[in-house]
């Protein structure tokens, strides 16, 4: 009798389990497009603009040529031979198109960058802008630091920073010209064992803590940790964990180890996070069928449904209390497909939202 119990159970779990990974690929979802004012293309950009840093004077930093082979997908041999870059983009001449930024820096190498999530950070003193930028290395995850030159164009190699905690990169936030946390989404990078991984929904992602010399883990046990974001205080970070499809919200410590305060539940699967300058409130890019996600980074060809969310602050000095919870925009992967990031400029409006692989798109914020 025992054994036929103990049988039963361990069968109901496995299906609940596989019920859960069904639930989470969202194949039982519909998608009713809509978009917040028009949108157009950024003809430049094929390799995707997996995320999206933006400067005070308007200026949006992309990252494109992102090749995640080493989180498990199976990818299709165009995104394999993606190459690395950063682009420019001028909120304040939206129809203008983006620009490729230049690079210099003898401990550099061109040829080994492949961009994943990308953050800066503006010296109100100086005028300085520090680049901090997630490099899949063939050898070594690294986040390489840059100086930006506006009138030139051009990306200064400062450093490369390589740690063995540092296993699945995915995102960075700058705090300083030096510090910043970053995100591993998972530990293992070998195919079978990064599957089992992402299939069991083991908890191996995490946030970890660089203050320009030395790195340490400030939150553990994350499932699949991937973009994050810090609040225009310094006070707050956000982690978006995708197979959770909710947004973490840690209140940073005075020794810069986090505690969880608040979890957003989104009912999607969230990439990167967008925090716009002004009121704190967040933008969200969003994959809402997962398993259609998969089918893209195999064929190219084969689209993806895009969608952006927007988290606003019922009253953005107090940001762990209500909030309300908005759809800017969805396509049915036709127009946009496989959605990363959202990054929103006030004063004129203007909409980039980001993908992993191919294009990028540009909106004009009539009502949503």
């Amino acid at each position: 009798m025992w054994k036929k119990v103990i049988i039963t159970v361990a069968v109901l779990v496995v299906l609940q389990h596989i019920l859960t990974v069904l639930y989470i690929m969202g194949f039982h979802k519909r998608i009713y497009q809509h978009y917040p004012g028009p949108c157009r293309i950024i003809p430049e950009i094929d390799s995707g603009s997996e995320n999206i840093a933006l400067l005070s004077n308007g200026l949006a930093l992309i990252s494109s040529g992102c090749n995640p082979v080493h989180m498990g997908f199976v990818l299709d041999d165009e995104i394999l031979n993606h190459q690395g870059n950063i682009f420019l983009f001028d909120f304040n001449h939206p129809e203008k198109n983006a620009i490729k930024l230049k690079f210099t820096g003898k401990d550099f190498d061109y040829a080994r960058f492949s961009a994943h999530g990308i953050d800066v950070y503006e010296d109100k003193k100086t005028g300085a802008v520090s680049v901090f930028v997630v490099n899949h290395r063939r050898d070594h995850e690294v986040i390489e630091v840059f100086q930006f030159d506006h009138k030139s164009l051009t990306l200064h190699h400062k450093k490369s920073v390589i740690d063995p905690i540092m296993r699945s990169v995915n995102d960075v936030a700058a705090v300083s010209s030096d510090a910043f946390y970053f995100t591993n989404d998972g530990y293992s990078t070998s195919f079978l064992t990064r599957n089992l991984e992402t299939f069991l929904m083991l908890a191996k992602g995490n946030v970890v803590y660089y203050d320009g010399k030395k790195m340490r883990k400030v939150a553990d046990k994350g499932f699949g940790d991937n973009g994050i974001a810090v609040s225009p205080d310094n006070e707050f970070i956000y982690v978006a964990q995708p197979t959770g499809m909710i947004i973490n919200v840690y209140e940073r410590n005075r020794d810069a180890t986090l505690r969880l305060v608040q979890v957003i539940d989104l009912g999607t699967a969230p990439d990167n996070i967008f925090v716009e300058p002004g009121t704190g409130d967040l933008w969200l890019g969003c994959n809402p069928v997962l398993h259609r996600l998969m089918d893209n980074f195999k064929n190219k060809t084969l689209t993806a449904p895009s969608q952006v969310l927007h988290v606003k602050w019922e009253d953005p000095t107090r940001v762990t209390h209500g909030y309300t919870l908005s759809e800017v925009f969805l396509d049915t992967g036709d127009f946009l497909s496989t959605s990363t990031i959202a990054a929103y400029h006030q004063s004129t409006k203007g909409l980039l939202i980001g993908t992993v692989v191919t294009k990028l798109a540009y909106c004009q914020v009539n009502a949503f």
